[in-house]
């Protein structure tokens, strides 16, 4: 992960001849810069996957366009929205649910997501015999989401917000609603019950992302998951245990 939170999502996978990028919620230039923080840079990306449409996973289409031939692959239902922000908007490719884009030596299989959005999904993602899976957005937990996470060893998971934190914090009723209805995003507790069902499943790291800056913490929702983990018996950043880690977050300054 490269950075992720309710400002901005960006993450980096690299497998084979395969370096991908799962949205662009901040800036080229800060994608860019944390690339090379890890060894890699903009000009090695070879192909781009949004979730959905929403700025903080799209913030720096435009800019990323320009930097990078490469094509962005998007779900149908927002393939035509995000191909608007885009230097050239014929590479934007319509991801067709539960249908995997092969590359190099990367599978990418898109699996909807119940969020409020043109088109919203998660991916799983073959990288040789591993399994990763990425969901974030999250309203609830779906039968084809569960499905599509299931066995997947490494995890990107939501856990958004602390309800009790949501409820009385500064939020407008409306948006309130919106967040924690069932196209909205995933609560610490709705996340924390269900590691527990997905490491008896084959998940042996977690990575918790999309963290709310005003209603939620990193020690709060990773002291949540520790608990449902430890409780159901599971060892936690051990050897030979579950990992669990929270992902970092963009400053709103590096996402311009």
């Amino acid at each position: 992960m490269l950075f992720s939170s309710s400002k901005g999502n960006c993450a980096y996978i690299k497998y084979g001849r395969d370096e991908i990028l799962i949205d662009c919620g901040a800036s080229a230039r800060t994608i860019d810069l944390a690339l090379k923080s890890i060894g890699t840079s903009l000009c090695k990306i070879n192909a781009v996957f949004i979730t959905h449409e929403h700025s903080d996973h799209i913030r720096g289409l435009n800019a990323l366009s320009k930097h990078i031939n490469a094509k962005f692959y998007a779900p149908e239902g927002c393939c035509d929205y995000i191909a608007t922000y885009m230097h050239n908007s014929k590479r934007a490719v319509g991801l067709v649910s539960n249908t995997p884009i092969k590359l190099n030596d990367l599978a990418i299989c898109p699996i909807p997501t119940p969020h409020d959005a043109r088109g919203s999904v998660g991916f799983r993602i073959l990288a040789g015999e591993e399994r990763i899976g990425y969901f974030t957005d999250i309203g609830h937990l779906s039968e084809g989401l569960l499905r599509g996470l299931s066995g997947c060893e490494r995890v990107v998971i939501e856990s958004n917000h602390d309800i009790e934190m949501l409820k009385n914090g500064s939020y407008p009723y409306s948006l309130k609603q919106r967040i924690l209805g069932a196209t909205g995003h995933l609560s610490n507790e709705t996340c924390a019950k269900l590691l527990p069902h997905l490491a008896n499943h084959g998940s042996r790291s977690f990575m918790l992302a999309h963290l709310s800056e005003e209603n939620n913490t990193p020690e709060i929702a990773y002291n949540e998951c520790l608990c449902a983990l430890t409780e159901a018996g599971f060892k936690v950043n051990a050897e030979g245990g579950i990992g669990l880690k929270v992902a970092p977050v963009c400053e709103i300054a590096e996402l311009i």
